[in-house]
């Protein structure tokens, strides 16, 4: 027979062994499903964005949009200018891709002075879009 203490012993060195193993395992499991953070990037240039325009003066307005989905992705836009459409467009991108978008636009007549120009980025499937707007004074 095996003295009680040795039996001790043994069992208490088993089960340190057993535990170590437990999450040496459960830190590889945990190690391989990380999966990396997916997103998408809508930003405006920023040395393009312009405070003030005059009437009959051209605007530039760039932004771009990055793909960090870790797929391709189909993307729209929606430009409105005072509450109303002004351009869209759709397209597909990579994963890592990016979209830079430029366009103009033109204020013909006085305003109320300041007017809203809203950049909406769908993603497919996906109901809420990346918004990002700016003022423009017109004069």
């Amino acid at each position: 027979m095996i003295p009680e203490e040795k039996m001790d012993s043994f069992l208490f060195k088993g089960l340190v062994i057993v535990l170590i193993v437990v999450l040496g395992l459960l830190l590889v499991y945990s190690y391989l499903n990380v999966k990396p953070e997916t997103f998408t990037q809508v930003y405006l240039i920023p040395d393009k964005i312009v405070n003030s325009a005059v009437i009959g003066e051209k605007i530039p307005i760039e932004f771009e949009i990055d793909n960090r989905e870790g797929k391709a992705v189909n993307y729209s836009y929606v430009i409105s200018v005072k509450g109303e459409e002004f351009l869209s467009d759709s397209f597909i991108l990579e994963d890592k891709q990016k979209n830079r978008i430029e366009v103009e636009i033109i204020f013909n007549e006085l305003t109320d002075g300041k007017e809203k120009v809203l950049i909406e980025v769908f993603k497919e499937n996906e109901e809420e879009p990346y918004s990002i707007w700016f003022w423009i004074e017109v004069k």
